[in-house]
């Protein structure tokens, strides 16, 4: 566990903006389901596509700028019994 706090968006509605495209990669393992998104100069993984929402994108909200998220809906889950 990294300590990341999650920001769930529907796969549709996320965009890169600019040339970010060309600054991250992706890493997959065992049934690629979980797709692992990070920066290719300094590592960190700012999102990803999680294998239990495969259609929709994690962002980390570690890492947006304050005020970016005027409302967000929180809903708690238990992660550990899924």
């Amino acid at each position: 566990m990294r300590g990341n706090i999650p920001f769930v968006v529907p796969f549709q509605r996320f965009e890169l903006l600019g040339d970010s495209k060309e600054f991250v990669t992706t890493y997959t393992f065992g049934t690629h389901t979980a797709k692992h998104t990070f920066c290719k100069v300094c590592g960190i993984t700012s999102f990803y596509t999680p294998r239990s929402n495969p259609n929709d994108i994690a962002v980390t909200l570690a890492y947006l700028d304050p005020g970016t998220l005027s409302h967000v809906e929180i809903r708690h889950f238990d992660g550990k019994n899924l």
